[in-house]
């Protein structure tokens, strides 16, 4: 039986617009405040080096690169493109500090994305083409990230169990994770880079959807739990998600604010960063609650 290779091909100038919306997002981030999911997302490359471009194309060699770029500079920004983008993208979601800045993100995440495929396709600055492929077959690599896959459920079922977790909690982190995968699916596929034996593949496209980024969603979770609690000094008891459309502030830390005086440091900042209009709004609305 034939190993089973996935391959992309994409042309030079792919890289440039994908480069230019690595600036906006960046930029955005910055404007924004959202520090701990830059920080979050320089995680995410140095993970992405580790495993893609350490483990799979220096030590095993499942990895395999053709094209003009030097091989080890093209690694860098083939694993910071998705490494510091998704899950800098997974960071603003798992926060979910309100819905406007969660809408504004995930549009610019998935038409950024999906520009790149189609400009890199209309317009024609360099075409010249680079191919990079994996044996998923090497290294047993389907069979680990199937025991990964499987195993990130399971904490997820023992996060509940120890009610660390609500079932609204689980759905959405999940649908967090399958929005991140699809998201780079989607570029690829209107860009025409994911090839799988001559011909794209939907059933490719479905499981990389359903299971890439979905097999360590619940580890970020519990993660970016304890950066909220490195930067607030406790966790705050969440809303459920049926509030969440109402919160114009910051969604975490909401259930606080009718315990917090005039003058208290954490509602000066709230209305620096959100202004005064919506932090007194977030507070009629959770004193309206009780």
């Amino acid at each position: 039986m034939a190993e089973p290779i996935v391959t992309r091909t994409l042309g030079i100038d792919f890289i440039y617009f994908d480069l230019l919306f690595l600036g906006i997002w960046i930029l955005f981030l910055i404007r924004k405040g959202y520090w701990f999911p830059i920080i979050w997302g320089i995680i995410g490359w140095g993970m992405y080096l580790i495993v893609d471009y350490y483990i799979w194309y220096i030590v095993l060699t499942s990895r395999t690169y053709s094209g003009p770029i030097n091989p080890h500079l093209f690694f860098m920004w083939f694993t910071f493109s998705p490494g510091f983008t998704q899950f800098s993208y997974c960071f603003i979601m798992l926060e979910k500090r309100n819905f406007h800045d969660m809408l504004i993100f995930t549009l610019v995440f998935f038409l950024g994305w999906i520009l790149v495929g189609v400009l890199s396709q209309l317009v024609p600055l360099q075409d010249t083409i680079v191919e990079v492929s994996r044996n998923m077959g090497a290294g047993n690599q389907r069979l680990i990230m199937s025991l990964v896959a499987i195993g990130n459920i399971l904490l997820a079922f023992i996060l509940r169990w120890m009610k660390q977790l609500r079932w609204e909690d689980v759905l959405y982190i999940f649908i967090v994770g399958t929005l991140v995968e699809l998201n780079l699916e989607l570029s690829l596929l209107v860009s025409g880079i994911r090839l799988e034996q001559g011909t794209w593949s939907f059933t490719l496209m479905l499981v990389n959807t359903l299971v890439e980024f979905n097999v360590g969603i619940v580890p970020m979770w519990l993660i970016m739990r304890g950066f909220l609690k490195l930067r607030d000094r406790r966790l705050f008891p969440p809303l459920t998600y049926v509030h969440f459309r109402y919160i114009q502030s910051d969604y975490n830390r909401v259930m606080l604010f009718n315990h917090i005086n005039e003058s208290s440091l954490l509602r000066q900042k709230l209305i620096r960063i959100y202004g005064e209009p919506r932090v007194t709004h977030d507070i009629d609305y959770i004193s309206s609650l009780s």
